[in-house]
This record gives C-alpha cells, sequence and structure tokens, in this order.
C-alpha cells in the first residue's frame, strides 16, 4: 500500500479533509507530509479517545498519554480543525473551532415527514398520539461506557419514584451485550435486548429514544432519532448541545428531571419537523456549516503565523490524587530544594574566594550558582500543565521535525510494533524498504556490468592495436601474412607435420581473448635484419593468447 498521497499529482493537490486526524497519523506509514502535500488541511474530530483511554488498564498511564499524542498529531498535521462538539479537550486553540459538520440521510427526514403527517392527521395516533401504549427504545452499540448501567439506573428510579414503568427495547450489538442482559434482570428492570437493526426501521413503531451516554462527541442516532419526529431524552452535556434547540429533544441533568421529561414524553405528541428543523440537520446544511468553518482567511492566518501562544499548552490530570499523600510529598520537595540551595550558595561564596581561576570564568560559574527555579509544588502536583512558549508556527514544525525523527524515523517500524496496535503498518513498511533495497542492490549491479563492460571493450580495443602493431612488424621484417583468428578458426588449425598438443598440451582453450596465425609464404626473398632460422616449415600456423 505504501504512502497514498504519492498517487495525487502536485498540481490537483489543493484542500484535503482528514476524518479523524490523529487515528490517521498514529501508525501511519513514511510519505510526505500532510502540510507540505496540500495546501490546506482540515481535520475533523469526532472521537474522544482520552475517555476511552480511561476504562482500560494502566489508565493512569494510557489517558494522559492519549491526550498528549491526540494534540501533537492533530497541531502537527492541520492547518484547521473542526471538533464537533465541546466534550473535546483543546488540540491547537488558535487552529480549533467547535461545529457539527455531521447530517443524516434523506430517508430519515422522509420518515420524519410522514410522523408529522400522522400526527396531524390523527391525534390520537397509536404509536405517536399522548394515550399511546409506552414505545421506548435505545440504539448503538453495547458498551459499557455508552451509559447502560446508568439506564438502567434511571428506569428504575422512574418506576420507584412515579410508577412509570416501562419496556425499553435494546437495539444493537457488543461484547457487552450479555452482562448487560443479566443486569438487567437482576435489577428487575424490563429490558428486551435484540440484534443489530437499521435505524431507519424503527421510524414508525416507537415514539421515545432514550441516550444516557457522554462517552460521546456527537451522537449520531439522536440526530436520526430527531430527524425522524421522535422525542428525545439526553443528558445536559457538551456533546448533546447542538441538538438542545429541536423541540423535541429532552435534556436532563438529575434523576428528577429525567422522570419529568419521560413522563411528558409519553403523554403527548411529538412536534412536527418543521423545514427550518429538518434542513438544520440534513447533509447539505453540514455542507454548508463545513464550508463556513473550514476556511481561514488572511487575516487569521497571518495572527496565527506571527502570535505567540504564551497559553498554549495541555492540562493532565492530578500526578496524586490523595491530598493529604499530595501534601507529604510536596514538604518533602521543599526540604530537599532548600537543602541544596543551601549547598549552592555555600559553594557560590567558596568559588568567590578562589583566585586560581580566571575571573570571567569564576564570574560565569557564581551567576549560574545563584540562578533559582522558582514554581508552586502544589499547583503542579493537583493540576500539572505542560506548557509551551513557542509561536504555533514553530511548534507545528518542531513536532513535525520530532515526527520525523522518532516515529516516522529509522526507528518508528520498532516503536509501531511495540506499541501494538502498529503492527501491520510496521510490517508494511519494513516489506517496502526491503523491495527498495533490493531494487537499489539491482541498480548498483546493472551500472556496474555497463561499467565493467566498458572497461572490457577499452581493453579489447588496447589489445587490438597492440596485436596491429606486431603484424605490422612481422609483415614489415619477415614478410610474413598475419591474419587475425577467431578460437574457433585457429582450433581447427593443425601444424604441418606437428600437433597442436605442442603449443596447447591439454588441447583446452580456456582463453576466449584475440589470437595470432603467422603464415610463411617464401623464405629467402628477404634477408630478415633480425637472426631467424632459415629453414622453416613451409607453412606455419600458431596461435595463443594475447594478454
Amino acid at each position: 500500500m505504501g504512502d497514498i498521497t504519492s498517487l495525487i499529482p502536485a498540481e490537483e493537490a489543493d484542500i484535503v479533509v482528514l476524518e479523524e486526524p490523529e487515528h490517521l497519523n498514529w501508525y501511519r506509514g513514511p510519505g510526505e507530509h500532510w502540510t507540505n502535500k496540500f495546501k490546506h488541511v482540515v481535520g475533523i474530530v469526532h472521537t474522544n479517545y482520552f475517555v476511552y483511554a480511561q476504562d482500560q488498564p494502566a489508565a493512569f498511564i494510557r489517558a494522559p498519554s492519549m491526550r498528549l499524542l491526540t494534540s501533537w498529531m492533530c497541531r502537527a498535521h492541520c492547518h484547521r480543525i473542526i471538533k464537533l462538539s465541546g466534550t473535546l479537550s483543546e488540540f491547537a486553540p488558535e487552529k480549533e473551532l467547535i461545529e457539527n459538520v455531521h447530517g443524516v440521510r434523506k430517508s430519515f427526514l422522509d420518515v420524519g415527514e410522514k410522523v408529522s403527517l400522522r400526527c396531524r392527521e390523527n391525534i390520537d395516533d397509536e404509536v405517536f398520539g399522548p394515550s399511546a401504549e409506552p414505545s421506548v427504545y435505545f440504539i448503538g452499540k453495547m458498551l459499557w461506557s455508552k451509559g447502560l448501567g446508568s439506564l438502567m439506573e434511571l428506569i428504575k428510579y422512574a418506576e420507584e419514584s412515579a410508577s412509570l414503568g416501562i419496556k425499553v427495547d435494546m437495539y444493537g450489538g457488543g461484547p457487552n451485550k450479555d452482562e448487560a442482559s443479566e443486569k438487567a434482570n437482576t435489577l428487575g428492570v424490563d429490558m428486551e435486548f435484540h440484534g443489530p437493526v437499521d435505524h431507519a426501521a424503527l421510524g414508525m413503531s416507537h415514539k421515545i429514544f432514550i441516550n444516557p451516554s457522554t462517552s460521546e462527541v456527537l451522537c449520531t442516532t439522536v440526530a436520526e432519532a430527531l430527524a425522524m419526529g421522535k422525542f428525545v431524552i439526553l443528558p445536559s452535556h457538551p456533546s448533546n448541545d447542538f441538538f438542545a434547540q429541536f423541540p423535541n429533544c429532552l435534556p436532563y441533568s438529575s434523576k428528577e428531571e429525567f422522570v419529568g421529561n419521560l413522563y411528558y414524553a409519553l403523554t403527548h405528541s411529538p412536534e412536527p419537523l418543521s423545514k427550518e428543523y429538518s434542513y438544520a440537520l440534513s447533509w447539505e446544511a453540514a455542507t454548508k456549516r463545513f464550508e463556513s468553518s473550514g476556511c481561514i482567511t488572511v487575516a487569521e492566518a497571518e495572527a496565527v503565523e506571527n502570535a505567540l501562544s504564551t497559553d498554549a499548552g495541555l492540562e493532565l490530570p492530578p500526578l496524586i490524587e490523595d491530598k493529604s499523600q499530595r501534601n507529604k510529598v510536596a514538604a518533602t520537595i521543599r526540604l530537599n530544594r532548600n537543602r541544596y540551595r543551601q549547598f549552592r550558595s555555600k559553594l557560590s561564596q567558596e568559588m568567590q574566594q578562589i583566585n586560581i581561576l580566571p575571573i570571567p570564568l569564576r564570574k560565569r560559574m557564581v551567576a549560574e550558582l545563584d540562578k533559582r527555579l522558582d514554581f508552586n509544588i502544589d499547583e503542579i502536583l493537583a493540576s500539572p500543565k505542560l506548557r509551551f512558549q513557542l509561536s504555533p508556527a514553530q511548534l507545528d514544525k518542531n513536532l513535525l521535525d520530532f515526527y520525523d525523527k522518532y516515529p516516522h524515523g529509522q526507528y518508528g517500524d520498532l516503536i509501531r510494533v511495540i506499541f501494538g496496535r502498529g503492527v501491520d503498518v510496521g510490517r508494511q513498511n519494513h516489506y517496502l524498504r526491503q523491495q527498495a533495497s533490493k531494487l537499489k542492490r539491482q541498480q548498483q549491479m546493472v551500472e556496474s556490468k555497463k561499467r565493467l563492460g566498458h572497461r572490457s571493450s577499452k581493453k579489447n580495443r588496447e589489445d587490438f592495436m597492440i596485436s596491429s602493431k606486431i603484424r605490422s612488424a612481422l609483415e614489415r621484417n619477415l614478410n610474413l601474412n598475419v591474419k587475425r583468428t577467431t578460437n574457433r578458426e585457429s582450433n581447427n588449425n593443425n601444424f604441418v607435420g606437428g600437433n597442436n598438443d605442442l603449443l596447447n598440451p591439454k588441447g583446452k582453450q580456456k582463453d576466449n581473448g584475440p589470437r595470432m596465425s603467422l603464415q610463411h609464404q617464401s623464405v629467402g626473398m628477404v634477408k630478415p635484419r633480425n637472426s631467424f632460422p632459415t629453414r622453416l616449415p613451409p607453412k606455419v600456423f600458431f596461435s595463443r593468447p594475447l594478454i
């Protein structure tokens, strides 16, 4: 797979939208940075991983680490951050804003129109009328973090305090479904657990939707239920602020308020969904909100570029929860700090009295010893905050450099494997690097062969020039016809009155170099200048490699 951004031509890389930018970049394979590849990067954050990390083992380590990692990824890889609700923590205050940019499909809005028509035509409708049989349901993943335990307690309290005994249909699947069913039976709450179902299929069969979850960033099922014209009972929480504007939304902040909202929903018909509210839930309106929130003006960009973010930071959970234990730790730190300061002061006085060291060095050492690090120990232990004294632009650059050095560097695969969630990406990246290394070796071998071939042809040309000189010398001095023969021709040549074994006893030609054969034509016609045997066979052929 590798980096998918490499498939996008540079001239077409204008704007990119990252759904969950923190999740996309935790274990992303190596490639060009989003902010380098594209002119504008918009990140939409709609999952609260910090809340999920609090329910995991070793939450006191996982939760702060998850918050820091999430903030790091969003800040480093986005120009604009859109949070679906205020329940999410701050990632980059100068970049982010809160806006619901999600909508519902048209089938839910069509159901809402039918429900409104039924309520207008028949006030005493058998499902949505004020005197209709209670039809209450919950739909979502069966997890305790979705508020299943809170829902059981609220239904139990409504039955005991106001005699509102109702049956709740539970739709959805999940790992805690069987446990939730057993607990409902133990508490005596009337809950029937069904399997997963399309939410639109419940449009004409149920009147009231209860969603007690506070772990959501923006609950999609709430928007769907409101679009279908149902009463929705939910807690007063930042994740539900967008839905509070709808008349059929009934938020509660206490058990008593929940009972009052439930009684009102059971004894009234839902308000027909107006065109304005129906449009607010549509994808068309969500797209308009996204266009207005995703853009950045020139003035805003220049202000962010030049701003010095002195308050930029990341709040962490208390290092020590118990206040008495925290006070003991703080007292110990103060005592040790005072002792260390006394030691530094005494050492500074002694340094001033020493005349061996040069005066500039002595002054510099005394100045370092007199420095004090003043901070509020109680405040740090109670509510620590990681602060950044950098401009946002410089902070983004530093985070990207750090990302390149470690998670995105040569040890990135090891980090992904250690954390466990990025094993597949780590193996894939390792495979791609192996293939790149193999291709590089093949290219090096081809280039090496080309260089060797060039050298070999050059050597053959040099050998040919040497053999030409020898041939011309022999023809001039001995009146011999010298010709250059190939290996096959030289193997077929025999001595007259002799045998090739005299020159090659083993009868094998191991060298494929150029060979020469000498043929004596007329002995005695030209007297050679060099002494040479006058009695030679009429024809003499010999072949030997030229080295």
